[in-house]
């Protein structure tokens, strides 16, 4: 139960939890894994039942249904009102319950004495017989545990971790509804995080965290957990397997992501020009044709695997590819070409020549008077660039520095490559590349040798490390994060 804890937890206005970073600093807000869990959750059949203790409610409270029409353009008030309604059908009845039964449960963990109301006693001991028949003891001192996930910044209370008697441990959770067998999904997600956990937390008792605890996890299952079902006065409890995956996680995640994004949808004004359905444009399709040819002859099998038959027809089977389907195919026969070491082929013929911009004076006189064509940035990804700013985040505050430090060279180059002014896919492979490169601690050197072979310049070394990586453009860029990602080196003794 991701909500009780015996000390109140601290949390923010949102009610996640306070967590001081793995870097330091202070406590910033850990979402809570159950509402990661809500994520892929299909909640109809629970807006179903409130709607209907709504109904229930106000058909026994009459002054609530008095009060609805005076409050109907006051949302909040509404709310209220419906709240109440529904309490008064009896939507928390069990809630209730099955708070008090997790905390009697958790009472008679810990005191062996311990004699629980007589209402509830049947529930506690057909708990603890279920699982002494199926080979399970409750581990001391785990249960009711902050657990939580650096990565995603997700925190959680797992209910308690169970040792078989076969010597391994392994995370169960109590539920108390009436079934569990249409909340596998939710259920998956939420323990899926407890057991992949990356510590214990235990929150101090100073208010800026300076007191709180890191601990390490004990080695638990991860891939499959324990539901312990129990319904409050029923005096039975049944054990299910609930398979983990951390795939659901991910995805749960990605779907966050996804729900933030606001390129989705956009009015069509009358100062808006609506583009035709399907545009060509001369010479991009000999272009395309021409990357692909070459990627076929270098790795069919790898082609075939990325192209994305749902959208575009392979070349043999249409005569001619519009502006859309070129656009769609363009990231992908880069990577293609990246990963085939295939050279760089010729910029799209659908790209505008950009305007030239005077360069800031650099280290050779040779160099002074130089001009650079701005690079080519690519479409703009507002996820990944909010991926790039929490992995940034994890930084240390030497990693930041020092990518600051390129930046500075970037703008004093007039070659800007800040992420968070434009997350163009330019942008963002330079950030990575950057971020990968410090995380590796491998020397600039390394990373400025490989810039001079993605861009062909032997030279570049004259130029400052950010100003040199300001240069590439999306399709440079990309290609020098898969080498960075890598590891790859280059020999500069030959």
């Amino acid at each position: 139960m991701d909500d009780f804890v015996e000390q109140p937890t601290r949390r923010d206005r949102w009610g996640r939890y306070l967590v001081v970073p793995l870097d330091g600093g202070k406590p910033v807000g850990y979402t809570r894994a159950t509402t990661i869990a809500k994520t892929l959750d299909d909640t109809s059949s629970l807006m179903a039942w409130g709607e209907r203790m709504t109904a229930i409610g106000l058909s026994r409270r009459p002054d609530i249904l008095a009060q609805i029409d005076d409050a109907a353009d006051d949302k909040k008030a509404l709310n209220r009102l419906c709240e109440q309604a529904k309490e008064a059908g009896g939507a928390t009845v069990r809630r209730d319950l099955g708070t008090a039964l997790h905390s009697i449960l958790e009472r008679s963990w810990i005191d062996p004495d311990y004699v629980p109301p007589a209402a509830h006693i049947d529930d506690v001991t057909a708990v603890h017989a279920t699982l002494e028949r199926a080979g399970y003891r409750i581990v001391e001192g785990m249960n009711e545990r902050i657990v939580i996930n650096d990565r995603y910044r997700i925190a959680g209370t797992f209910d308690l971790m169970l040792e078989h008697v076969d010597g391994y441990k392994i995370i169960a959770d109590i539920k108390t509804g009436s079934t569990v067998a249409y909340s596998g999904l939710s259920f998956a997600t939420q323990l899926t995080i407890y057991a992949n956990a990356d510590c214990l937390y235990r929150q101090g008792a100073a208010a800026d965290g300076s007191e709180d605890i890191r601990e390490p996890l004990p080695e638990v299952v991860t891939d499959h957990a324990v539901i312990i079902h129990v319904e409050p006065g029923s005096g039975t409890c049944t054990l299910h397997e609930l398979t983990l995956d951390s795939d659901i996680v991910d995805l749960a995640m990605q779907v966050r992501d996804i729900r933030k994004r606001r390129d989705l949808i956009r009015e069509i004004s009358a100062s808006t020009p609506v583009e035709p359905a399907v545009t060509f444009t001369e010479g991009r399709d000999a272009w395309i044709r021409a990357r692909i040819d070459k990627i076929r002859a270098a790795d069919p099998e790898r082609l075939a695997l990325r192209w994305p038959a749902h959208e575009v027809p392979p070349p043999k089977k249409i005569d001619r590819y519009d502006d859309r389907q070129i656009d769609l195919l363009i990231p992908i026969i880069d990577d293609l070409e990246t990963i085939c070491e295939l050279p760089f082929g010729d910029p799209d013929p659908a790209t505008p020549a950009p305007t030239p911009r005077r360069r800031a004076t650099q280290t050779t006189e040779a160099r002074q008077n130089a001009t650079v064509e701005m690079p080519e940035e690519g479409d703009i990804d507002e996820a990944r660039g909010d991926r790039i700013a929490a992995r940034f985040h994890q930084l240390s505050d030497d990693d930041r520095a020092w990518i600051g430090e390129r930046v500075q060279e970037a703008n004093a180059a007039d070659l800007p490559i800040r992420v968070k002014e434009q997350p163009t896919r330019r942008r963002c492979a330079i950030a990575e590349t950057l971020i990968t490169h410090r995380e590796s601690g491998r020397p600039d050197k390394a990373l400025h040798d490989l810039i001079g072979v993605v861009l062909d310049e032997p030279d570049i070394h004259v130029v400052p490390l950010g100003a040199a990586i300001a240069v590439c453009d999306a399709h440079k860029a990309s290609a020098l994060l898969s080498f960075t990602e890598m590891g790859a080196t280059v020999d500069t003794n030959r």
